[in-house]
C-alpha cells in the first residue's frame, strides 16, 4: 500500500475487510480511511488512542 504517498502523516495497521484501513496519525489517535481515493480528508476519526479503540471491545 502507498500510505505514505496518498496519507502522510498516519500510519496503516489494519483493514476492515471492506475497502477501509485503520491508521494511527502522528499523535496516536486512530482514523478509518477508505483504500480507494485514500486522501486525509477523508480520515474518519474512530478513537482518540489504541486504549479507547480496545474499550469499545469491551462489553459492559
Amino acid at each position: 500500500m502507498e500510505a505514505d504517498a496518498c496519507a502522510p502523516g498516519f500510519i496503516a495497521f489494519a483493514g476492515d475487510g471492506g475497502g477501509e484501513v485503520f491508521m494511527f496519525d502522528n499523535a496516536g489517535a486512530i482514523y478509518l480511511l477508505p483504500m480507494i481515493g485514500m486522501e486525509t480528508v477523508a480520515a474518519m476519526p474512530v478513537a482518540e488512542n489504541f486504549l479507547e479503540l480496545c474499550k469499545g471491545f469491551q462489553n459492559e
